[in-house]
């Protein structure tokens, strides 16, 4: 007879012992499990197998759904830590388009001031020695430090060592004296050289200039905020074909972005202005790769483009089309702050009512300046009494009001008029729908109390031979823009009353002359502040003008850009201050605790618009291109 195997032998056994015991077949599996686990502390895989056999059904179902809910836990866990430990960060890449108004003529610190165009491009391709930060205010920008003597005439300013031109070669001192001295030098006709008037500069070292004043000038800073060209490629020009050469439209800066190509069209139009990414510059790279800008003759077309996808973001809103961008679909509305009065100043020498205080007083409390500011702006700006803003040094806030009280300017006017004589006054507009229609509620309101008003609207290209040149207004309605300083001598101080000055009312007050000239050479803001109070009293005595409000500046921009701080801004140009913060790809990055570093990066692409194909300019080539495509957006769609 054939013997048993080892394993019959056992399984016998099994049998003998089932019969013999009584015991179950699980029994026998409990048992044979336990001894096996006699000499060890943990199961083995194979023990864990069994366990299925030793549960009954209740205690099997038991195990089942605490197995689930720890499973749960492990994911729920999982996705805590991903959430709470993920970092999203900019990764290089993308392109973004913007519609400007107008178009390039000169990207050019030396002229870009006059147009808002040319100051677009030129902030972001030149930097200053200084510059405007929307948090921090005026910051060090190519200076990498500076010290003022103790009469506050001397300002000695080193250069930072890592500042590179875009073709490579370092940024010195020369380039600095080059470009004031080019400014002040009348040949070259710069709009900037009022600004640096009576201002030697010297140099005191391969990366150090010394700028010394007459006298003390406290917003001396600020002007160092233009930007500064390279000497090595701009004194090879001569100072009479300046505005003739192509740099004006091939620039090389030393800013976060540089010249790429350009586009014309075969009437010589530029279509199209393209900008990339500075890899080497000095501070944080930009992270967007490219930027490309389109041009147009007026809003409306602007608009009509950021509806078609033919652009993706649009330099500035007018008041009138706001309503019809919001309804744009990946596009947001950003609205800064920026120091820009919107006022009506008087010219008292045009109309002789108007030199009477009590006119002028009855105008101003006839006005519902919540009304203009609701209807015209939909309640984006806040109302004024003085030309120096809140945040500003020498802000008042307690000066002298004259509210809304149609009922008080009437009495006023009944007292300087005779009962048939008509009041009538003539207001003069820019051709803008946000002037016009505050002329238009202005009128309606001053109608109330019996004043007839009639609207003058003048083209923007009329403006300074028909209006400002001579003065030609009884009433002039316009927004001032205040810049980095608020030093308001510019646009009150007597001397400024004829054009070119920009005191659009002839304010004329020795006492409050004085005190101008004094703030602007006093260093301590606390002194300077109270001058300037001291100084808007007077305005609130003389009443040289209406103050109404103070507009949000209103930027749309594609929502696919990230990390945009756009709290205030001084100039339009300035929302491209912190553009090298800006960014449309990203990448996810863990961290096991705040304290250590990444473990894990996932890259994220956020779809971006393709920008059209074009015939270029690349340099001094200049080709033609005559069709404009719409972008791809159909991703983001």
């Amino acid at each position: 007879m054939k013997e048993d195997s080892p394993i019959q032998r056992v399984l016998k056994r099994l049998v003998n012992l089932k019969t013999k015991l009584g015991r179950t077949e699980k029994d026998l599996t409990a048992a044979h499990v336990l001894q096996i686990n006699k000499d060890k502390t943990w199961p083995s895989w194979q023990q864990w197998g069994e366990l299925p056999n030793v549960l009954s059904k209740g205690e099997r179902k038991i195990s089942l759904i605490a197995l689930a809910v720890f499973a749960l836990s492990v994911v729920f866990v999982a996705s805590w830590f991903v959430v709470t430990h993920r970092v999203e960060m900019a990764s290089v890449g993308g392109e973004y388009t913007e519609g400007l108004i107008g178009e390039p003529q000169f990207v050019n610190p030396l002229y870009a001031s006059a147009s808002d165009v040319d100051s677009d491009l030129t902030e972001l391709v030149f930097s200053g020695l200084f510059r405007y930060d929307p948090v921090s205010g005026l910051v060090p920008d190519l200076a990498s430090s500076f010290e003022i003597s103790e009469d506050q005439t001397t300002y000695t300013i080193t250069i930072r060592d890592d500042a590179r031109w875009h073709d490579g070669e370092p940024v010195r001192a020369s380039d600095v004296i080059f470009t004031i001295q080019s400014i002040q030098n009348p040949e070259y006709k710069s709009p900037l050289a009022v600004s640096f008037q009576g201002v030697s500069v010297a140099e005191m070292g391969e990366k150090q200039v010394q700028f010394t004043l007459l006298e003390p000038f406290a917003p001396f800073l600020s002007s160092l905020t233009v930007g500064i060209i390279p000497s090595h490629l701009w004194e090879q020009i001569a100072p009479i074909r300046a505005t003739l050469t192509d740099l004006n439209l091939t620039p090389i800066g030393s800013g976060p972005y540089k010249f790429s190509k350009y586009t014309k069209d075969k009437m010589g139009n530029i279509g199209t202005y393209v900008l990339e990414r500075n890899p080497d510059y000095y501070a944080q790279p930009a992270s967007i790769e490219q930027l490309a800008f389109k041009f147009y003759s007026d809003a409306h077309t602007a608009v009509d483009a950021l509806t078609n996808r033919n652009i993706e973001g649009l330099a500035f809103i007018p008041a009138d089309l706001v309503s019809e961008v919001e309804k744009i679909r990946g596009v947001e509305i950003m609205r800064p702050s920026i120091p820009q009065i919107t006022a009506i100043f008087f010219n008292q020498e045009k109309n002789d009512l108007l030199a009477e205080h009590d006119v002028r007083q009855a105008l101003i409390q006839s006005i519902n300046k919540e009304e203009i500011i609701n209807e015209v702006l939909g309640g984006h700006a806040s109302a004024i009494d003085a030309p120096i803003l809140p945040g500003m040094v020498g802000y008042h806030e307690d000066i002298e009001r004259f509210g809304y009280d149609p009922d008080a300017a009437r009495i006023l006017f009944d007292e300087h008029r005779e009962e048939s004589e008509e009041v009538a006054f003539t207001l003069t507009v820019l051709d803008q729908a946000e002037f016009i229609h505050a002329a238009e509620i202005i009128q309606r309101q001053w109608a109330e109390i019996g004043v007839t008003l009639e609207i003058r609207v003048v083209a923007a290209l009329d403006l300074q031979a028909l209006v400002l040149s001579g003065r030609n207004y009884e009433m002039f309605l316009t927004g001032e823009l205040l810049g980095t300083d608020p030093d308001p001598y510019p646009f009150w101080h007597s001397s400024q009353a004829s054009d070119p000055g920009l005191n659009l009312a002839g304010y004329e007050n020795r006492k409050a002359d004085e005190l101008l000239e004094e703030a602007r050479i006093t260093t301590d803001p606390e002194e300077r502040a109270a001058k300037y109070i001291e100084f808007q009293d007077f305005l609130a005595e003389d009443l040289p003008a209406i103050f109404l409000y103070q507009p949000t500046y209103r930027y749309a921009v594609a929502s696919k850009i990230k990390n945009i701080d756009l709290e205030r801004i001084t100039d339009p140009s300035d929302r491209f201050s912190r553009i090298n913060e800006w960014y449309i790809k990203m990448k996810m990055k863990l961290r096991w605790s705040t304290e250590e570093p990444m473990v894990e990066e996932v890259e994220v692409v956020e779809p971006a618009a393709e920008e059209p194909t074009a015939e270029e300019v690349v340099g001094p080539t200049i080709e033609e291109t005559i069709e404009e495509e719409p972008l791809d957006n159909s991703e983001e769609e």
